[in-house]
């Protein structure tokens, strides 16, 4: 089991933003999440989100951007254009009997004779906040609040967080901001922005400490700052607030980042189960060929009824006949096992057999097409059924 997460048929969910408006129900049910229900890539638009409702969302590997919120274990860096898929993992830090860091005292002591400190109050974004958000996009341009009326709107007018600000002054002028949702027991670090004339202050890091010190005062239990990425360091600076867990998508649960293997994050681990697939097809005689899938997050602006693929790698097996049935294999980290299906390739001016020739040839490792599933060949199989359910259906 991978724990409780938010009923994914919404309709016993917040209220969702969908192209017809928005649509209202009563209530929050958790379900228990079986192992034919993990997903991947989820985005949501909820009117509002209570309390306990954030702290049940973070714990089960959810993350807020703006006044929405997503689950997204995968992505392509760089965020433009790259063309790796890498493993987003979801961080926490316990703050019970939680201390500062000998560094961290140190960094607070300077910074504390620098700047009025304020945390805690509503956030607005306000003038003064878009005067420095302008400052730091001129020197961070992917990084900076864009567009500014996403982050605390929801789409009605109104936040679906309960979403507060720090703020640091420095001699009366806003030198650095930061917004945070407030749970019951949990704390969600949305974003710190700063004036880069203040950078050797650490303004950023700084933020996130002011924020945990409020975290603690007021009795939370878990301080979120977001996903780091292992193997891409841009985010590793968030190793810094602390001992971090990370949720882990084979167990469903958090375990400490210390002990995480480069063979523990999921994408290494999916990667080498399908190419232990691909070994065993090769043996056979069978061409085969394990891609990574460019729109396994398709579910975050396609929400028509349609049977896609939502894996971000796959094993697609040469077919004897691509027509009838064309065998794709994925490797379910929950069950540890595979599952087989009859697969479709879509695209612009190129036929579903041509995709799957040019897949299976061709010298790219990534797949640009969509792909949709038309009936299951098989789940919850071991790498030797896996083989012999695939055989059949192969030259």
């Amino acid at each position: 089991m991978l724990g409780y997460w938010p009923n994914p048929s919404l309709r016993a969910g917040q209220a969702f933003r969908r192209p017809s408006g928005l649509i209202k129900t009563t209530g929050v049910q958790y379900v228990l999440m079986s192992k034919k229900q993990a997903v991947f890539s989820r985005i949501r638009y909820p009117e509002k989100v209570d309390a306990e409702e954030l702290d049940a969302y973070l714990a089960a590997g959810w993350r807020c951007m703006g006044q929405s919120i997503y689950i997204s274990h995968f992505m392509f860096f760089p965020a433009r254009g790259g063309s790796r898929l890498y493993s987003t993992l979801p961080t926490r830090l316990a703050l019970e009997g939680r201390e500062f860091s000998k560094s961290q005292r140190r960094l607070w002591r300077r910074n504390e004779a620098v700047f009025q400190i304020e945390a805690g109050a509503p956030a607005v974004f306000d003038d003064e906040k878009k005067e420095v958000n302008s400052r730091y996009a001129a020197q961070f341009p992917g990084r900076a609040i864009s567009p500014a009326s996403g982050m605390l709107d929801n789409g009605a007018g109104g936040l679906a967080f309960d979403t507060r600000e720090v703020k640091l002054y420095h001699e009366g002028r806003l030198a650095a901001f930061s917004f945070f949702d407030f749970g019951k027991t949990s704390i969600y670090s949305k974003q710190g922005i700063y004036d880069p004339a203040f950078r050797a202050y650490s303004p950023g890091f700084f933020t996130m400490l002011v924020e945990i010190a409020f975290g603690r005062r007021h009795g939370v239990q878990y301080y979120y700052p977001g996903y780091v990425v292992p193997g891409y360091p841009e985010f590793d600076y968030k190793h810094r607030a602390g001992p971090l867990e990370y949720f882990d998508l084979f167990s469903g649960g958090w375990k400490p980042f210390s002990g995480l293997r480069e063979a523990d994050v999921p994408v290494n681990r999916i990667r080498q189960q399908l190419e232990l697939l691909q070994g065993a097809l090769n043996a056979e005689g069978i061409k085969s060929a394990v891609l990574d899938y460019r729109f396994f997050d398709i579910r975050f602006y396609d929400s028509r009824p349609y049977p896609y693929l939502e894996h971000p790698v796959f094993l697609l097996a040469a077919p004897s006949s691509a027509e009838d049935i064309c065998p794709l294999a994925v490797f379910e980290p929950a069950r540890q096992a595979y599952s087989l299906y009859n697969c479709r390739f879509f695209g612009f001016g190129a036929s579903h057999p041509g995709i799957c020739r040019q897949l299976l040839e061709g010298p790219s490792q990534l797949c640009t097409h969509t792909v949709a599933l038309f009936g299951r060949l098989g789940e919850g199989l071991s790498p030797e059924a896996a083989l012999q359910a695939i055989k059949p259906h192969c030259r």
